[in-house]
C-alpha cells in the first residue's frame, strides 16, 4: 500500500507554464512639442510620445524587399511601434526623425556606422555615429528670435510672420514627412518654378485667406525681398533632429558634414 503510494506521488503532472514577454516600451521627446499639429491630431500639444521597443517583427518589416520597394517599410515600422491610434503619414518631418532614432537606439544601441561617399572625389568610406549626440534644431521655441522676428505659433499650428515690404501677415505651415518627399520630387522635376513652388507649398493663408486661387496670384507677384525672407527664415524655425558628423575624406582630404539618412537601411545593424 505504502508502495502504491509513493507510485501514484511520484506520478503526479508538473504544473503547465506559458511562455509570455511584454515588450518595452519608451516615451521619445517630440521636436515639435506638439504645437504645429491641429486640435483634433493626437499629437497636439503633446510634448513626449511612446513607443514600443523594436521586435523580431519589425526587423521582418524593415527588411521585407516588397515593403521597401513600395516605399511604405518605414510607414509600416511606425504603425507597429506607435502607442495608440496614429495616421503616421500625418507625423512632422523632426518628430518622425526623432522617433526612429529613439527605436534604432534602444534597438541596437547608439553607435551606427555606415557608408559615405566623399562628395569631391566620390571615395567610399566608414563612418560611425553616436547617435546619443544628436541636436535638436529649429528656433521656433527661441524667445528671443521669435520676438526679434515678431513670429507667432498659431492655435492652429501654423507659424504667422510679417512681410518686410508689403506687411503681409503670412501663415506658414510645417511639412509632414510625406509632404517633404512629394514636395523634394516635384523640385526635381520642375526646376524652372522652384521659388514659386516653395512659397505656395509653405504659405497657407496670407491675410487671413486661404482661397488658393488668391494666395498664388499674390505669391507670383512678391517683391523679391519678401519672396527670401519666407526661404530664409522657415528652415531656421522647422523643430527638426541633427545627427551630422565632420567627415574628413582620407583619400583627398575634403572635410564636409555628413547626415544619417533615416531610410529603413538605417535600422540594419550594419
Amino acid at each position: 500500500m505504502r508502495n502504491n503510494q509513493r507510485r501514484s506521488r511520484a506520478k503526479a503532472p508538473a504544473p503547465s507554464t506559458k511562455l509570455s514577454y511584454e515588450v518595452p516600451t519608451e516615451f521619445v521627446d517630440l521636436p515639435s512639442r506638439g504645437k504645429f499639429y491641429t486640435q483634433e491630431h493626437p499629437f497636439h500639444n503633446k510634448e513626449s510620445v511612446e513607443i514600443r521597443f523594436m521586435t523580431a517583427k519589425d526587423e521582418d518589416i524593415l527588411s521585407s524587399t516588397s515593403l521597401i520597394e513600395q516605399g511604405v517599410a518605414i510607414e509600416r515600422f511606425l504603425e507597429n511601434i506607435i502607442v495608440g491610434d496614429i495616421d503616421v503619414t500625418s507625423l512632422l518631418v523632426g518628430d518622425q526623425s526623432a522617433i526612429m532614432i529613439a527605436a534604432r537606439s534602444s534597438g541596437y544601441g547608439p553607435f551606427y556606422e555606415t557608408v559615405v561617399t566623399c562628395p569631391n572625389c566620390q571615395t567610399e568610406s566608414e563612418l560611425m555615429f553616436d547617435l546619443s549626440e544628436k541636436e535638436i534644431t529649429g528656433r521656433c521655441f527661441d524667445d528671443q528670435y521669435v520676438k526679434d522676428n515678431n513670429i507667432q505659433i498659431t492655435a492652429d499650428g501654423l507659424i504667422k510672420i510679417t512681410l518686410p515690404v508689403t506687411k503681409f501677415e503670412v501663415h506658414l505651415r510645417m511639412l509632414t514627412s510625406v509632404e517633404q518627399a512629394d514636395f523634394s520630387s516635384d523640385l526635381m522635376a520642375n526646376k524652372d518654378t522652384i521659388i514659386t513652388s516653395t512659397l505656395n507649398t509653405l504659405i497657407e493663408k496670407i491675410n487671413g485667406i486661404d482661397d488658393r486661387e488668391q494666395v498664388e496670384d499674390v505669391i507670383s507677384n512678391l517683391p523679391a525681398k519678401d519672396s527670401r525672407f519666407v526661404r530664409v527664415v522657415y528652415p531656421k524655425l522647422v523643430p527638426n533632429v541633427s545627427l551630422a558628423k565632420e567627415f574628413t575624406c582620407g583619400n583627398c582630404g575634403t572635410k564636409s558634414n555628413m547626415e544619417v539618412p533615416l531610410s529603413a537601411a538605417f535600422f540594419w545593424p550594419k
